[in-house]
């Protein structure tokens, strides 16, 4: 297992999927409930092809409004939910 905590990038989050793009590294999957949030980041579980991998997104790093988005996603990931439309 890897754990990546990159300085910069792309998230593009869909339902049960994330995707992160950057210069060096790309990163797609589906988000598992070993997703985790703790005080000033998110801990991103992400079970690709191949692999798993941890994807940790810090709060610093992302405007608020990201951030909480990237949160709602992984609490719904987390808890089991469907996303409400």
């Amino acid at each position: 297992m890897v754990a990546i905590h990159p300085v910069n990038g792309v998230i593009i989050l869909e339902p049960k999927q994330i995707r992160f793009e950057s210069e060096i590294l790309n990163i797609q999957g589906q988000l598992t409930p070993k997703t985790k949030i703790l005080n000033t980041s998110v801990w991103l579980h992400v079970k690709g092809f191949n692999k798993r991998q941890w994807l940790i997104i810090s709060a610093k790093g992302v405007d608020k409004q990201s951030y909480a988005r990237l949160k709602r996603a992984a609490l719904i990931t987390i808890n089991g939910e469907e996303e409400s439309k």
